[in-house]
């Protein structure tokens, strides 16, 4: 490949994604990742796994704070870029970057556009209880995944699909078809097509208080789906009567309330070596947990520190 690409990634996955395009010959000038944060209380730098990798490529890195930056702007020039592929970067391009690449800005997106523009698509897959979604390669435009699109490939979601599972998933399927698409577009073999506006989704940016579980007007199959959804990166999570936090790690489903006075919202009770919880509706069963300042445990060993009936606030 004679065209000079710059890769923008953010998440580590998105490292995926430029190992694959190097090794399918593309011809990787430069990389844009996210700035270098401190990590813990030590306040030591964390390299950005992007980073890394470019480094031992001998790759040019760039890490702006912000993409305005006339100094940024000056550097990604040098670059002399033909084409940008972004995986996950998480910023805004604004117009005076996405003008200088001949051709254009060709971004990755899970999910089936135009369903789940935005930051959050894999999570708010399951979070939404979707039995489908999948990838996008399109082009950016303006606005936030409003560009035309390029490919788009559907996938199954598993009805006990988790984030971490699902990602996985549209990862590998991605992919596979990033390179092929990407050869499609510049050898003038695809024509973009404009997204639908009748068929636009959109999905927040999700942060740490969504996880928090509300007993009284969550139903059992909601909360099993924040469980699945925010999980690892975004514990869901409860508080006991001391105000102890209590982090909700595995479900195993939800059952029927053939009683509900027995299960009001927020009751737990041992029933089979699960926790059965009470909600808005139905019973959420709940095989693991972890109270603040605790080791990850089972059901059954809650019951035996916290005692076989209960209740979360």
């Amino acid at each position: 490949m004679n065209k000079r690409v710059v890769f923008a990634g953010g998440t580590d996955w998105s490292v995926e994604f430029f190992e694959t395009l190097l090794d399918e010959g593309f011809n990787i000038v430069g990389v844009l990742a996210p700035p270098d944060n401190r990590k813990d209380r030590s306040q030591k730098t964390a390299i950005h796994v992007l980073k890394a990798e470019a480094a031992k490529k001998n790759i040019t890195v760039l890490q702006p704070e912000k993409l305005n930056d006339s100094g940024f702007l000056a550097k990604f020039k040098q670059l002399e870029p033909d084409l940008v592929v972004v995986v996950a970067y998480g910023k805004l391009f604004p117009k005076d970057v996405l003008n200088i690449p001949s051709s254009g800005f060709i971004n990755f997106h899970p999910s089936l556009l135009p369903q789940l523009r935005g930051p959050s698509p894999i999570a708010s897959a399951i979070l939404e209880g979707l039995t489908k979604t999948g990838v996008s390669i399109m082009k950016l435009g303006k606005g936030m995944d409003d560009g035309p699109v390029l490919e788009r490939v559907s996938i199954k979601v598993e009805p006990r699909e988790t984030s971490e599972t699902l990602t996985r998933k549209l990862v590998d399927l991605g992919n596979r078809i990033l390179p092929k698409t990407l050869k499609k577009y510049l050898d003038g073999n695809l024509t973009p097509r404009a997204q639908q506006k009748k068929d636009v989704t959109v999905c927040k940016m999700i942060n740490k208080e969504d996880g928090r579980i509300d007993w009284q007007n969550e139903t059992a199959e909601q909360i099993d789906r924040k469980i699945r959804a925010l999980n690892p990166q975004f514990k869901t999570f409860t508080f006991l009567a001391n105000n102890k936090r209590v982090n909700i790690l595995e479900s195993k489903g939800t059952s029927v309330a053939t009683r509900p006075s027995v299960f009001p919202p927020g009751r737990y009770e041992l029933v089979e070596n699960k926790l059965a919880i009470g909600t808005k509706k139905n019973i959420l069963l709940i095989s693991e947990l972890q109270v603040e300042g605790k080791k990850p445990v089972t059901a059954e060993e809650f019951a035996q520190g916290y005692g076989n009936e209960g209740r979360f606030c």
